[in-house]
C-alpha cells in the first residue's frame, strides 16, 4: 500500500545557517528529483517532490515502505549537511498520510509561514509541483495532492481575508528598512539580484517612492530590464564596490551558492565614508553577504531571520482569519483523502474480483469434465457457464460495494487489509497495472478540470 510522506525543516526548527546548507537550488532539482526514487540509490520512494524556499526545505514522497521511504528521506536531509556539524535531529519534522497532505494544503494556504497568509508560497508550490512534473516524479498520487493544495492556497485567499495586509519577503525587507533609516523617497538603494525575488524587492521599493533605485546583477542585461521597467539604474557587477560607497541601504537576494559581498569588500567602502551608516538586508538562502560584515563600524547586518518583527505586523488582522483557511483546509483534505482511499480500494475490488474468475473457471472446468458423459452441446455449456458467473457476481456485489462506502470513512483502510487477507490476497494480485506517468498526467487534467467546475 502506498504511504504519503513529508519531511523537512523551516524558519521556526532551523536557524539559517543550517537552511542556507540544505537548500535545493533549481538547477541541482534536475539530479535531486531523480535520485531520491532511483533504485540505484536504494530508494524506497516512488514520487518526490522537493519545495526549496528562503524559509522551508521540505520533501514530499511516496512509498510502499514507511520506514524504508522516512530512512530514505532522513539520509538525503544528512547528506545536505556538508559544512555544518550541527545534527539535523531536532531541525526535521516529518508528517506520513493524511497529517503529510494536511500539512501541504497548510502551507499552500500560508499558515505554515514567517508572514501569515504571504503569497509568495503559492507560486512555490505550484513551481515545486511543475519542477518534480517536468523531471517525471511527480506521479499519479503527489500530482493529485499538490493540485488539491494549490487549489486550497487559491480559495483561501479568494474566500477570505487571511492575505489581506499581508506582507513577502521582499515587502518586509523593505519595511525592515525604512524602520532602520526612516523615509527611503530620498535615499540611494541597492537591490543586488535581478531574479524573481529581486525583482519583487525592486518593486516594492517603487511603490514605498523610492527615487534613486540601483540595481546590480552578473547578468548586465537582467540588471537592465528591471531598471527600465522601474526606472531604475543599472549597474554591472564591476561597479559593485563603488555603489556601496554611494547607498544608504542594500538588499541583496541573488540564489548564488555563495557569498556575493564579502566583509573586506564592505570595509573598503566604508573606509571612503566615514560617519555613514549601511544598512546590509540579506534575503538570499544561502546568504549572500559575509556574516562578519556585523562587525563593521557603522554597518548594520539583518538577514532571512531578522524579518520576524516585520512579519507580526497586522498578524492580529490576518488571524482572524485562521479558522475559515482551516475549514477550506479540511473540506478540501476530505475530498483528496476520499479520492486517495477509493483509489486504493479499486486494486484490492480488482484483484478480488480476478481471484473470484481464477477459481470459477477453474471449477467450471472441473464440472464440465465430470459432465462429459452427457455429451453437453455449446448452449448447454454456456448456461453452466453463465450460472457460474451470475453466482459469484452477485456474492461479490454486496461486499464490494459496502467496501466502497467503507474506504470514506475513517475505519477504511481496516476493511481493506481484512479483505485482503479474508480471501488471500497477495500484494502480487493488488499489484498496479498501469502505467506511472500517464496515470499522473490523466489524473492532472481531470482534477484541474474538476476543481475549474468547482471555482
Amino acid at each position: 500500500m502506498s504511504h504519503i510522506l513529508m519531511m523537512g525543516l523551516n524558519h521556526t526548527t532551523a536557524p539559517i545557517q543550517i537552511r542556507e546548507q540544505v537548500a535545493c537550488k533549481c538547477d541541482e532539482l534536475a539530479q535531486i528529483l531523480p535520485r531520491l526514487i532511483s533504485a540505484d540509490s536504494h530508494s524506497a520512494l516512488t514520487e518526490s517532490v522537493v519545495l526549496s524556499t528562503c524559509n522551508r526545505i521540505e520533501i514530499y514522497a511516496v512509498t510502499d515502505d514507511r520506514v524504508r521511504g522516512e530512512q530514505s528521506l532522513r539520509d538525503f536531509f544528512e547528506s545536505r549537511r556538508e559544512l555544518i556539524s550541527i545534527p539535523l535531529t531536532n531541525s526535521l519534522y516529518a508528517h506520513h498520510d493524511r497529517a503529510a497532505a494536511q500539512h501541504l494544503l497548510g502551507v499552500a494556504c500560508g499558515l505554515d509561514s514567517m508572514i501569515l497568509g504571504e503569497f509568495e508560497i503559492l507560486g512555490q508550490v505550484r513551481a515545486a509541483y511543475e519542477i518534480a512534473n517536468q523531471h517525471k516524479t511527480a506521479g499519479a498520487i503527489l500530482t493529485a495532492l499538490f493540485h488539491r493544495a494549490i487549489h486550497s492556497g487559491k480559495r483561501a485567499r479568494a474566500e477570505t481575508g487571511i492575505g489581506r495586509g499581508a506582507a513577502s519577503v521582499a515587502s518586509a525587507a523593505v519595511a525592515l528598512a525604512r524602520e532602520q533609516i526612516g523615509d527611503l523617497t530620498e535615499k540611494n538603494i541597492l537591490v543586488i539580484g535581478s531574479g524573481e525575488m529581486g525583482q519583487r524587492t525592486a518593486q516594492n521599493l517603487r511603490a514605498d517612492g523610492v527615487r534613486s533605485l540601483y540595481v546590480v546583477n552578473r547578468t548586465y542585461d537582467h540588471a537592465l530590464k528591471i531598471a527600465n521597467d522601474l526606472g531604475g539604474t543599472a549597474l554591472p557587477f564591476a561597479d559593485l564596490d563603488d555603489a556601496l560607497i554611494q547607498a544608504d541601504v542594500v538588499i541583496s537576494a541573488t540564489g548564488a551558492r555563495h557569498i556575493v559581498l564579502d566583509a573586506a569588500t564592505i570595509t573598503r567602502a566604508m573606509s571612503t565614508r566615514p560617519n555613514r551608516a549601511l544598512c546590509l538586508i540579506d534575503i538570499g538562502l544561502p546568504r549572500d553577504i559575509d556574516p562578519r560584515a556585523r562587525e563593521i563600524s557603522n554597518v548594520r547586518l539583518f538577514d532571512l531571520d531578522n524579518l520576524n518583527q516585520v512579519a507580526e505586523e497586522n498578524r492580529a488582522e490576518r488571524e482572524k482569519y485562521i479558522a475559515e483557511v482551516r475549514a477550506i483546509i479540511e473540506h478540501e483534505l476530505e475530498e483528496f483523502w476520499n479520492w486517495l482511499l477509493a483509489r486504493r480500494a479499486a486494486p484490492t475490488i480488482t484483484a478480488l474480483r480476478e481471484r473470484a474468475e481464477e477459481i470459477r473457471a477453474a471449477e467450471l472446468d472441473k464440472a464440465l469434465r465430470r459432465l462429459g458423459h452427457l455429451e453437453l452441446n455449446e448452449r448447454d455449456r454456456n448456461v453452466i457457464a453463465a450460472l457460474s458467473a451470475s453466482i459469484v457476481s452477485k456474492l461479490l456485489a454486496a461486499p464490494t460495494a459496502h467496501l466502497k462506502e467503507r474506504v470514506q470513512s475513517g475505519d477504511g483502510q481496516v476493511y481493506l487489509d481484512t479483505l485482503r487477507e479474508l480471501f488471500e490476497l497477495s500484494d502480487e494480485h493488488v499489484g498496479a497495472k498501469h502505467s506511472h506517468d500517464s496515470e499522473a498526467q490523466e489524473i492532472a487534467i481531470s482534477m484541474r478540470n474538476d476543481l475549474q467546475r468547482k471555482s
